[in-house]
């Protein structure tokens, strides 16, 4: 591209905004500023930034961030046209840090190491002081030396993550899962904070160099410093309690003289917090309110109640704006820094575009940031709401949005800016979806570390009965595997529950498509039995369990998704079949157990799988018993 020259008298007559934006002042009145990055916005922070050793903290140039040399690199088409065709190669391994069963491997070249040994990554001043104080407060150690500053420097080296082996706060991880989220709002500040500070250093340049009458500015050299609209950062969370969770120690990281005032917290407390109802009680006190004759109402797992316990609505948006003394909560989103959403409402907002009922959603065209947590509980809900974000994410806006096409970087301007967005997945598991988006929506330059687990074999603990027989059925392709599953169940398994004169047979079914195919082939055989499915309303879900366990249904289909969100333990079941394995590990003991009133000599658990169902497979019984079950010449194995 021709490199343009500005004079003074064109300078004067050029804008150098990016949209005139409306806020409320402390006083309440509305007031107009001519930027984007307003008048309240950050002043700049010294020109320094701390670059963290295992031992002392060193100041160095801004100019070494990684932030800017992320961001400033312009692409070649030859690059761009490889990044489109590119075989993902993870190439070098690296042990996590404390997780003894994992390791990380990543693309290109390995500089991995060197962040686990001893932080190398910068971090502003004022957010590297700050966190000090707060690691301090709550008794944590220094950041140069935590788990939380490593963890910090692998997202602070802007290449995709997917950290899907952590422990969830619900699972008793609350300090790994705190250390991570910790990490990545630090990184996302960090992010915010230097993209405001550069904007205004060079809204600073541009007003000096117009005031010297001779002087002329290079355009495209020194002030392509923005996107095409300003949210940087967007955080994709399942439900307000954890975003509550999220938002809150956002602030709470936040340097105090940038959150002076935060703007509409009550409001966000009141519309993200916990409601208190009969929850909210531990259980003798429940037991005492309600009585002994209802206690099965909280006889929930732990897990259950950590993560429903709170407000669990699934359909939430926030932006959220910093200024030079606030954070204001639910800015508009084009004046926002930061987005906070469920897929899900970011999914209703895309189609509400498309069916043009509303007119655009470009404040996702300039997202610079992209944080996935707890993506396994966003799997249970539906993950593709999850790609089709990632995949309408950073495309070119259908407005100009007021934006000052003289400050937008070239590699925006060329369409390329899911080349630079971040991408940073984390959860509990993995599974197919995940992989697949990570593969093919996540395409950033800078290339891609994930972390690998080696599965314990913790299957002889995880259930009270003595034996489970696993039967393998073989498929040759992913395209083939639900009708070969499915024959097997008809031809295999079926005929034993339709000779058998008893009732009390119990089919789990991990997705709600099985759950439909094997709903559908019961009716056609006139078959005796009852449903809980995914979208069965509670007075159904009531009934349905009185017909099971009063003998009226001999079968009762159950699907994983219904037992997540629900975890109704249903009794009389003498006989389970796992259709289809559970993704989640936890929820395979729970499903197990329900045989525990059956008499031992009757009660009997078979389980079908294939090779493709290798990750399900390994995270219940194991790794190395997995890859036995698989690769052995025999279908059937007894596990006990």
């Amino acid at each position: 591209m021709k490199r343009r020259k500005l004079n003074k008298k064109a300078a004067d007559s050029t804008p150098h905004t990016i949209s005139n934006t409306e806020y409320w002042s402390d006083d309440g009145q509305i007031e107009v500023t001519e930027s984007g990055y307003d008048s309240e916005s950050f002043a700049l922070d010294e020109e320094h930034t701390f670059r963290l050793d295992a031992h002392s903290a060193v100041k160095t140039s801004t100019q070494e961030s990684s932030f800017l040399l992320h961001l400033e690199k312009n692409l070649s088409d030859e690059e761009v046209e490889s990044l489109c065709k590119k075989k993902w190669k993870y190439r070098w391994e690296v042990p996590s840090l404390d997780l003894s069963n994992c390791k990380w491997v990543g693309t290109g070249d390995c500089c991995l190491q060197d962040m686990l040994d001893s932080s190398t990554r910068d971090v502003k001043q004022s957010l590297y002081k700050h966190w000090l104080e707060v690691c301090k407060l709550y008794g944590g150690r220094d950041f140069p030396v935590s788990k939380h500053s490593s963890f910090f420097n692998i997202f602070n080296s802007y290449r995709d993550v997917l950290h899907c082996n952590k422990k969830p706060f619900y699972l008793k991880g609350h300090e790994e899962d705190s250390n991570i989220m910790d990490a990545y709002l630090m990184h996302s500040l960090n992010h915010i904070f230097r993209s405001i500070d550069l904007v205004k250093k060079n809204d600073t340049k541009v007003a000096k160099l117009q005031e010297t009458a001779e002087s002329e500015l290079l355009i495209d050299d020194v002030v392509r410093d923005r996107g095409f609209t300003r949210p940087k950062v967007l955080i994709l969370l399942p439900i307000r309690h954890i975003a509550l969770r999220v938002v809150k120690r956002l602030i709470q990281l936040t340097p105090q003289a940038s959150k002076v005032n935060v703007e509409f917290m009550d409001r966000f407390l009141e519309e993200f917090g916990y409601q208190e109802d009969e929850t909210d009680l531990d259980n003798e006190e429940l037991k005492l309110k309600i009585g002994n004759s209802k206690s099965q109402k909280i006889s929930k797992p732990s897990d259950y109640e950590a993560l429903f316990g709170g407000n669990s609505d699934d359909d939430f948006m926030i932006g959220i704006k910093f200024t030079r003394k606030s954070i204001r909560l639910y800015s508009d989103f084009y004046s926002s820094d930061m987005i906070v959403a469920s897929p899900l409402a970011l999914r209703e907002k895309i189609d509400k575009v498309w069916a043009k009922k509303e007119e655009d959603f470009d404040y996702l065209s300039s997202i610079e940031v992209t944080i996935v947590d707890h993506a396994d509980v966003i799997a249970m809900q539906n993950w593709e709401h999850l790609a089709v974000v990632l995949e309408q994410s950073n495309r070119m806006p259908s407005k100009q949005h007021g934006t000052d096409i003289m400050r937008i970087r070239k590699w925006q301007l060329d369409g390329h800016a899911r080349h630079y967005r971040q991408t940073i997945i984390l959860g509990h598991y993995v599974n197919p979806d995940i992989n697949s988006s990570f593969n093919n929506w996540c395409v950033n330059y800078q290339g891609k570390d994930k972390v690998v687990a080696v599965m314990p074999d913790e299957f002889q603990y995880m259930v009270s009965i003595l034996v489970q027989i696993y039967e393998r059925f073989d498929v040759g392709s992913i395209a083939d595997i639900d009708d070969i599953r499915l024959a097997h169940f008809i031809n295999k398994v079926f005929p034993k529950i339709k000779d058998s004169e008893e009732g009390g047979i119990m089919i789990f079914i991990s997705s709600y498509f099985e759950f439909v195919r094997v709903r559908n082939f019961l009716k056609s055989q006139n078959a005796s039995f009852c449903l809980l499915g995914d979208n069965t309303k509670p007075k159904d879900v009531s009934r349905a369990r009185n017909w099971f366990i009063q003998g009226k249904h001999k079968i009762m289909l159950y699907t994983e998704r219904l037992l997540f969100f629900r975890r109704y333990k249903i009794r009389g079941v003498r006989d389970l079949i796992i259709y289809s394995l559970p993704e989640r590990k936890e929820l395979y003991p729970e499903v197990v157990n329900m045989l525990e009133g059956a008499n031992n000599s009757n009660m009997s658990c078979t389980a079908l799988f294939s090779k493709l169902d290798w990750l399900r497979l390994e995270r219940i019984v194991g790794t190395a018993s997995a890859r036995r079950m698989v690769t052995s010449d025999k279908p059937v194995f007894v596990l006990c």
